[in-house]
């Protein structure tokens, strides 16, 4: 009876920890020599894909949907870092939201319509990446990142064209 318990014990015990080392694995980033994306070409010109034509980008209704007025501060915080991502490198990422100009305009309406502590923070970011300046986008996602405590997934650098391509392909392919 003993051994049985303890078999069932390390059974237990190993399922979560191999469903948590897959978890790890397929949340890390993949650089642009890992070779584990390709890039999609189009087979009739062998040029790539526009981005255009590789993400569904969503409707204007469906952004008001997802982006209501009623949003609350860490939603903000939590959109802001995650559209970062699709600019920075960072040895681990969560959330990911395609960077768009509906977006951006979506999220500077929601932050003048409220109070938020850091409201300041996100116009100034918002506002930026609206003109396409992401010169700043390392100091934008390490500053809401900061402001939610990060401690892990610091970005380090802006990703190079490449690397932004893979990443979207990677996370905003529609399927």
């Amino acid at each position: 009876m003993k051994i049985i318990k303890v078999t069932a014990i390390v059974l237990v015990f190993l399922s979560v920890a191999g469903f948590t080392t897959h978890q790890w694995l397929d949340s890390r980033e993949v650089s642009e020599t890992s070779g584990e994306v390709e890039d999609i070409i189009d087979e009739e010109t062998g040029e790539p894909v526009p981005i255009e034509e590789i993400v569904d980008v969503p409707t204007v209704d469906e952004i008001e949907e997802r982006y209501s007025f009623d949003m609350s501060e860490t939603n903000m915080q939590n959109t802001i870092h995650a559209m970062s991502h699709q600019k920075v490198y960072a040895t681990e990422k969560w959330g990911h939201v395609f960077i768009t100009d509906e977006i951006i305009d979506r999220l500077l309406e929601v932050n003048k319509e409220n109070s938020y502590t850091h409201s300041a923070v996100y116009h100034d970011i918002l506002t930026r990446w609206r003109l396409d300046d992401f010169s700043r986008a390392v100091e934008d996602h390490n500053t809401i990142w900061q402001l939610q405590g990060g401690t892990v997934g610091e970005a380090t650098r802006l990703l190079s064209e490449e690397e932004e391509r893979l990443y979207i392909i990677r996370h905003f392919e529609d399927e």
